[in-house]
């Protein structure tokens, strides 16, 4: 296939504890990206790794063109690392994919529809066997997201994207420090399509606690419906003790004698109750949400920074720096 030389094609992949995988994952990508691109980066994000990742990396870039390491100072996780690496790449289209699952084989596709579409591209896998919490987990969050939260987020899909320029550059313009790329990808507003994919190795394992942290996360960061939610029901629990209230008074003026009210009261005290810590926990959170976003810190740290020997296939691209430090 004839090589594409009216696009600037980079690929950003984040990796954690990933030294077996970083010699396979770049023999593929360097060969899908020869095969159908003149001009190309690949963007390797350590976020915080311990197992030699960056060694072994950095032992590889004299063998691969067109390689850039990021290096974070720690852990940021995986969507910090991912906007690292957006941050980082100068492409035209700029795809992101997991070491682990995610075929290179696929890039080609996934940046036609981008040039063909100008539209965000991101990847749905078919579902896998999960627990039946799990699957009734999900199947709630994403139902909610739908049709409470106004939050589009595709079921099954995954951090296979392709952004045009225009997208990346509205989303690194984002600085909440509590992001999730699948729900930013719709929110700023661009044209999106999917792909299907059958993913080429076994996605990482996430602990049910995990995932219903990520969910929360989700929900609370990226919208305000659920105070909306909750200042409804306050509304509507004080509506129901008004009524409470002229109920109370109709039994002292037409009834001679009242009999105690323990069990109506108890009832009472415990709805309200249930009420108001409903309110505290949905409240903390947002108010955890806003001290993380005042103190203006930056998203991550770059701890270091090294590039291939060699990093432009193409003679005639004056661009990127070509010499490694």
């Amino acid at each position: 296939m004839t090589a594409v030389s009216s696009v600037f094609v980079s690929v950003v992949c984040r990796l954690r504890d990933e030294r077996g995988l970083v010699e396979p994952l770049l023999d593929d990508l360097v060969r899908v990206l020869r095969a159908h691109y003149e001009n190309w980066e690949i963007v390797l994000v350590d976020d915080g790794s311990r197992d030699g990742t960056t060694a072994r990396v950095k032992e590889l870039l004299g063998r691969y063109e067109g390689v850039r390491l990021l290096r974070l100072s720690r852990a940021f996780g995986l969507d910090i690392a991912l906007t690292a690496g957006l941050e980082s790449a100068i492409g035209d289209v700029v795809v992101t994919l997991s070491a682990e699952s995610d075929p290179p084989e696929i890039i080609p596709q996934l940046v036609d529809v981008v040039r063909r579409e100008n539209a965000a591209v991101y990847g749905v896998a078919p579902a896998r066997r999960r627990g039946f919490l799990r699957e009734a987990g999900g199947r709630i969050f994403h139902w909610l997201c739908r049709r409470v939260l106004d939050l589009p987020i595709e079921p099954h899909s995954t951090q296979l994207r392709a952004l045009p320029r225009q997208a990346v550059n509205a989303i690194v313009e984002i600085k909440d420090r509590h992001r999730y790329l699948r729900a930013l990808t719709p929110y700023i507003g661009y044209e999106t399509r999917t792909v299907q994919y059958r993913p080429s190795g076994r996605p990482a394992r996430e602990s049910l606690f995990d995932a219903a942290d990520a969910a929360i996360a989700v929900i609370v960061g990226n919208s305000t419906r659920p105070l909306r939610i909750v200042s409804w029901l306050a509304l509507l629990a004080a509506f129901l003790n008004v009524l409470y209230i002229a109920y109370v008074f109709a039994v002292r003026i037409f009834k001679t004698r009242v009999a105690e009210g323990w069990m109506t009261l108890s009832l009472q005290n415990a709805g309200m109750f249930l009420l108001l810590f409903l309110i505290l926990a949905v409240v903390t959170e947002y108010v955890g949400r806003i001290l993380d976003e005042t103190r203006e810190r930056p998203l991550y740290y770059i701890a270091e920074e090294a590039n291939s020997s060699v990093m432009v296939p193409s003679a005639e691209r004056r661009n990127v720096v070509r010499e490694s430090r």
